[in-house]
Formats: C-alpha cells, sequence, structure tokens
C-alpha cells in the first residue's frame, strides 16, 4: 500500500529567513522554489551589479539597451525601480533625472568608467527618495522635509520641465504650484527657481558619482580636495560647448554671492582653519577651476591654454550664476582673473587682485629688482629658461625638506610669511598638494611662470569695472610701492595695504578679505 505523499519540509534558510525577517502582508517571502532559483543562478547583471555597487549605500538598480530592469527585488522592502526606463535622448553629459512611478531617478550611462560593465548594459540608475535627496542637498536647512506633493514638483522641475509643464504633469493648477514652488524655495533658503536647480543638480549629480563610480575613478585632485574639505567641498565636471569637461570645485554658501577664485602657483585652495565657516558666514560662494590639472583638453600653447579657459569658464558660470560675479585673481592668478574679466565684462561685476606681481626694473643704478621681476628678465632674454626652471621647481616640490627649506629662504625677510610658511609645512595637505602638481600636473609650472610674460597690464588698463588691490605691507615677492605706482593709470582701482601680513595675505587675513568681497556694492540690474 503506497504511503500517502508528505509536503516537503522548508530549507532551514527559508525558515531562517522567516524568523529574522518582520512580518505583515507588505513584508512577505517569494515562493521557495523562486527564491532558491533566484539566489542559485546569478546573471552578468547580477554580477557585475554585487562587485560595484552592493556597499554603495545607495538605491541601484541596472538597466539594459531596451529599458529593461536587470535587477529584480529579492525581497519586498527593497527599494522599488519600475520594470522599464529609458534614458532620455538629450542626456549630452551622460547623466539625467528621471521622473516615474511617483519616485525621482537618476541615470548614467558612462558604463565605461567600469571596466567590467557587461555589454548589454545601458545604464545605472539610483532612486531618490524624498529624505535622499534633502541629505543630497549638502547646503540643506537641518530639519528641512519635503511634502509629498513638493517632492514631485521638485522632481519634475529637475527632469527639466517648466513650472507650467510640471503643474500640467501633476494634474495641478499652475498657481497653485506657482505658490507651491514659493515655500520649497522659501525651505531650501534659496532666491530663485533656477538657482535652487542649478544647485541641486550640480549637489545631488557630485554626491552621486562619487558614491557610484569606482575608486580608480576618481581623479587624484579630486580625491585630495576630499580628504582636506571633506562634505564642505562640492566637486563637479561640466561639459562645456568649446569642448571637453572643466571641473569645478565649490564651497560656502551654495545659494551665496559668487567668488571665482584664480589660484597661487602652489596650491589651488586657500589655507585658512575656518575657511568654509567664514565663506557661509558672509554668505560667499566660492568657485574654484583648478586650473593645473587641466592639461589634457586644453591647447598645447600656453597662450592658447589662457583663451580656451576663459571661454569654457565664461560659459560655465554664465550657466552656474545668476548674475555677475566677483572675480578674485591671487599671486601668480592675477594674470588668469585680468584675462578673464577683460573678455567676460558682463560677468564681473568688481575685480581683487592680492598680492599682485609687478615686474620690477631691470637690474641698473643698484636697484632692487623682485623675484618675479629677475624670472621675467631672464625669460625674455632666453625661453628656454622657463623649462629650466620648471623643472626645479618640481623637483624641490617633490622632497617636502627641500620645499621648506626653499620657502623659509625665499620668505626669510618677511615675518608673517615666515610665520605661515612654518604653518603651512605642518599640515600634511600642503606638501601633498605640492607633490600632486610637480608629478601630475608638472606642465603647469611652465605655464604659470609663462602667463606671467603676458602684458596682462593692457588687460587691465582696459578694465572698466571697479578693482581692488589687496597687499601685504611685508611682501617681499610683490611689494606693495610697486602696486601703488601702477594705480596712477587706474582711476578706478582701491588700494588695500594690511599690517602684518606678506606674499600669503589672502590666507594671512582670509576673514577680512571675506567680509571685503561681501560687502562690495553690487552692480545694478536692469
Amino acid at each position: 500500500m503506497p504511503l500517502p505523499s508528505r509536503k516537503p519540509r522548508p530549507s532551514q534558510l527559508l525558515e531562517t529567513l522567516v524568523s529574522v525577517l518582520p512580518t505583515g502582508p507588505d513584508r512577505t517571502l517569494p515562493p521557495e522554489e523562486e527564491l532558491l532559483t533566484r539566489t542559485t543562478h546569478e546573471s552578468a547583471s547580477e554580477r557585475f551589479f554585487r562587485r560595484n555597487f552592493a556597499r554603495c549605500g545607495l538605491s541601484v538598480n541596472l538597466y539594459d539597451r531596451l529599458g529593461a530592469r536587470q535587477i529584480a527585488p529579492l525581497l519586498s522592502e527593497e527599494a522599488v525601480f519600475p520594470t522599464q526606463l529609458l534614458m532620455p535622448q538629450n542626456s549630452a553629459a551622460g547623466c539625467a533625472f528621471v521622473f516615474a512611478e511617483r519616485a525621482l531617478y537618476f541615470l548614467y550611462d558612462r558604463l565605461d568608467r567600469w571596466g567590467n560593465a557587461p555589454g548589454h548594459l545601458a545604464f545605472v540608475a539610483v532612486r531618490i527618495d524624498p529624505a535622499e535627496l534633502v541629505a543630497l542637498a549638502g547646503d540643506a536647512p537641518p530639519g528641512l522635509q519635503l511634502a509629498p506633493s513638493e517632492y514631485d514638483l521638485l522632481a519634475q522641475l529637475l527632469c527639466g520641465l517648466d513650472l507650467k509643464s510640471a503643474a500640467a504633469a501633476l494634474g495641478a493648477a499652475y498657481d497653485t504650484k506657482r505658490k507651491q514652488i514659493r515655500v520649497v524655495l522659501d525651505k531650501f533658503g534659496a532666491r530663485t527657481q533656477t538657482a535652487l536647480l542649478r544647485s541641486l543638480t550640480m549637489e545631488l549629480t557630485a554626491r552621486l558619482l562619487d558614491a557610484l563610480l569606482p575608486s580608480a575613478q576618481h581623479k587624484p585632485e579630486c580625491a585630495l580636495v576630499k580628504r582636506q574639505f571633506g562634505g564642505d567641498v562640492v566637486t563637479s565636471t561640466i561639459s562645456v560647448g568649446t569642448g571637453g569637461d572643466l571641473p569645478v570645485w565649490e564651497f560656502g554658501a551654495r545659494h551665496g554671492r559668487p567668488v571665482l577664485y584664480f589660484h597661487t602657483m602652489l596650491s589651488p585652495v586657500v589655507f585658512h582653519d575656518d575657511m568654509t565657516e567664514v565663506l557661509r558666514a558672509h554668505n560667499l560662494r566660492w568657485i574654484v577651476v583648478p586650473r593645473h590639472f587641466l592639461g589634457q583638453d586644453m591647447p598645447f600653447d600656453a597662450d592658447m591654454r589662457m583663451a580656451h579657459l576663459t571661454r569654457a569658464l565664461g560659459e560655465t558660470l554664465s550657466h552656474l550664476t545668476e548674475g555677475p560675479l566677483v572675480c578674485l585673481g591671487e599671486s601668480i592668478g592675477v594674470s588668469w582673473a585680468v584675462h578673464f574679466a577683460r573678455h567676460n565684462p558682463g560677468l564681473v561685476e568688481h575685480l581683487l587682485l592680492a598680492a599682485t606681481p609687478t615686474p620690477g626694473p631691470e637690474h641698473d643704478a643698484g636697484q632692487k629688482i623682485t623675484l618675479y621681476g629677475e624670472i621675467s628678465a631672464r625669460l625674455r632674454r632666453d625661453r628656454r629658461v622657463n623649462a629650466g626652471l620648471a623643472r626645479i621647481y618640481n623637483a624641490l616640490a617633490r622632497v617636502p625638506a627641500l620645499a621648506e627649506k626653499g620657502l623659509a629662504h625665499l620668505y626669510r625677510h618677511s615675518p608673517p610669511d615666515l610665520a605661515m610658511v612654518e604653518a603651512l609645512c605642518g599640515q600634511a595637505h600642503f606638501f601633498e598638494w605640492l607633490q600632486l602638481i610637480a608629478t601630475v600636473a608638472s606642465s603647469s609650472s611652465m605655464d604659470e611662470l609663462q602667463g606671467m610674460q603676458r602684458n596682462w597690464l593692457a588687460d587691465l588698463q582696459a578694465l572698466e569695472c571697479p578693482m581692488s588691490f589687496i597687499h601685504g605691507a611685508d611682501d617681499p615677492i610683490s611689494p606693495p610701492d610697486g602696486v601703488e605706482a601702477m594705480l596712477k593709470d587706474l582711476p578706478q582701482a582701491e588700494f588695500l595695504c594690511l599690517e602684518n601680513a606678506g606674499h600669503f595675505v589672502v590666507s594671512q587675513h582670509f576673514a577680512a578679505l571675506a567680509a571685503h568681497a561681501a560687502n562690495l556694492p553690487r552692480r545694478p540690474t536692469m
């Protein structure tokens, strides 16, 4: 007589899962056979996902070229992704925001960044729920929360719709959404819808890509600035119409008054312990393009590189900022700042020049010549000196002990600068910047020396915008009397000479400089 069939006993794995997972109608396991099939037969998409995104802390999924979802949720509490999703055709930079099934998604299709991506995959998708959107907006006020309807509206706007189209897509009246966007702007502390969307787009894109991309894809300068400033810096890459990508770093108040900083030869960042706090206190948005690291996408000739960067920067800042900005050049960055202001007069409402290098007199009549003047004279006599000086500078910069000794000798007659050198040499990041520039961007030293030879004084005299010269009274590299002589031909310029300051005047008096920039008169709007 045949024995009655018995129902197979559930596997110990399934029993264990049932015992630890919360129970309820919305939290159920799939049938045992389906569960075991999914967990034992791993596809190429699942293998790629597990190796690259399982620990990134984001809700991620993959889609193929037909827009089909590749990773099905194993458990019902996992983030739900649409079964079908397509990359917008106008996503030239490889990134796009899409609103689908009442949720915002970030899509990224540059899968060549991962060497092991299967060929059938088209893009990575990240789900951004309301809480994640606020968390990723680094400058959001503490405690900010979005109502579901506010989230839906903001998501539609981030996808590129205007307010009228967003209202229609959500089935709401335009006047209702016009009032609601004002509430959203007040929550984020933004003045205009355009400013908020630009800021959020950059913040979300930068932070999501930073979490998604493999560490080998992170450029060394971006990795270093993030080690130094952590969440206080937003690093972005902007695709410009002139071709190539432009790296942009932002510090301080994301919706504040924009200050475009042309940095020194030593480092693209300012060394001041409270820099970001000072910027936020004065509502300043500090924008830096680390020009040392632009070599691959730039023309070979130094003058052409400067012209290319000026055009690309003009295009980028026209997109990133709503109104005119303050342009600040420090030391050898002065030549770049003046060139930018000359060729983008509509973008610059005030020019700030700190530690301005002045070519001194030729070596005659017993007059003392400045370091910049001596280098300029040598370069005029023999252009080969440029390459030789750059090689010497890079060799010294790669060895911390030699760099410290050289800087101490250079500033030995300036007590404020000597104290600053001692403070800088006590910071590991300072030597990391010197070594990185000398190793990864070694040709930038030649560019900086070449830039000094431009007739930037002619550009300066052609400017009509107001300008301020800020100098340290003890500057041994760019003595204040040389700048005062220049002012005779610049009636719209003011001169500020700060005591207890030398060539590092920006770092030494950063709070005072920030206060001065914040209080500069604004250009009247038409």
